[in-house]
């Protein structure tokens, strides 16, 4: 839930950022999606070893840091083509605030396991 949280303020920050004209609360919106977005890195992180276990948290790790690194090149592709296509920022400010969106609906749905809480009972 912190997650999701987290990413809801991201997405709702930019995506005001989007429509908004006066340059002061724009700037607002985006420091509110600033607070989301660094707000969830370190939630995000601690899920991979929440459903990977032993060798495979590693290449767990390593695959969803190459997938997000992917995210680095191709958006500024994508906010170019869609400034060229629509003449405006706004629409490629409302794609990356589905993204974050598509996000938190993925994330509410992993669902909540209570187990992978608790600590490990010591063998006797």
């Amino acid at each position: 839930m912190h997650l999701a949280v987290t990413l809801a303020l991201a997405a709702a920050g930019v995506g005001a950022s989007a429509f908004l004209t006066d340059p002061t609360a724009k700037m607002i919106a985006l420091t509110i999606s600033a607070f989301g977005v660094f707000a969830c890195l370190p939630i995000f992180w601690t899920l991979p070893t929440a459903f990977l276990a032993g060798a495979a948290v590693a290449p767990g790790i390593a695959a969803i840091n190459s997938i997000g690194n992917l995210a680095g090149y191709f958006g500024p592709f994508l906010m170019g083509w869609i400034k060229d296509a629509t003449g405006s920022f706004a629409w490629g400010l409302t794609t990356i605030a589905a993204f974050a969106v598509v996000a938190l609906v993925i994330t509410l749905a992993l669902g909540h396991d209570e187990r992978l809480e608790r600590a490990p009972e010591a063998a006797e």
